[in-house]
């Protein structure tokens, strides 16, 4: 898979993360599923139930990146709080 090397990965922030909890989220962004260990992306552009359907099928698998097991997690670009970068 294609994936944009010019994106640097983020984390949900803890805010984003307790909204994600109560259901909420952004039905327009685009999110990122990626290793915190090292910013290896596993694949970008998906809505959120996507992702993280996608986080579950990687389960341990490791990160190709730098091995980590069980490392996979959810976010954004670093510089975006909607999933869009400028190019």
């Amino acid at each position: 898979m294609t994936v944009n090397a010019n994106i640097v990965p983020r984390a949900l922030t803890p805010e984003e993360l307790a909204a994600r909890q109560r259901g909420v989220y952004d039905s327009f962004a685009n999110y990122l599923v990626f290793c915190p260990k090292c910013g290896h992306m596993a694949k970008t552009n998906m809505y959120v139930m996507r992702a993280e359907a996608y986080i579950e099928e990687l389960g341990d698998r490791p990160c190709p990146g730098c091995g980590a097991a069980h490392a996979w997690t959810l976010g954004y670009p670093a510089n975006s709080k909607t999933g869009f970068v400028k190019f």
